[in-house]
């Protein structure tokens, strides 16, 4: 009974054995449904951020002004990032003006080890954005319409 149990430890670990000695570089970025035709991303690449470091980033102006902090993302239907809703003074978040600009304007630095965002620098001036328009949000809009 004990000799069974052994060979099929034996055979299990030899079937595992070469799915373990695989090169991690093997895998691949994302896995292919067949079904679907859907992806799952496996890792953030270098290039990427994710938007929970990106919510809540520290905004400084190119002279390290102070302007405010990452409040919310503006995304298409697409999944692209188009606005990113900083909110610009205010005491711990409370009275702050919420102002939208676009993504493409963020110089986005990461931290000393460049696992996460360290702070995002706009070449705007937190007067700059207390003079523009203070951004609506769809629900916001449709309420003022009403």
């Amino acid at each position: 009974m004990i000799t069974r149990q052994f060979i099929l430890a034996g055979a299990v670990l030899a079937a595992i054995v070469p799915a373990l000695a695989q090169d991690a570089t093997e895998t691949t970025a994302s896995v292919p449904l067949r079904a679907t035709g859907a992806t799952y991303p496996a890792r953030q690449d270098t290039s990427q951020w994710l938007g929970s470091n990106l919510i809540g980033a520290k905004v400084v102006s190119a002279s390290n002004e102070s302007i405010g902090r990452i409040a919310n993302l503006v995304i298409s239907d697409n999944g692209a990032i188009e606005s990113v809703v900083i909110a610009v003074g205010g005491v711990l978040g409370v009275g702050a003006k919420e102002v939208a600009v676009t993504y493409r304007s963020l110089n986005i630095v990461r931290n000393d080890k460049g696992d996460a965002i360290d702070h995002v620098i706009l070449a705007a001036t937190k007067s700059d954005l207390l003079q523009t328009a203070k951004f609506k949000t769809l629900t916001q809009q449709m309420a003022e319409s009403r």
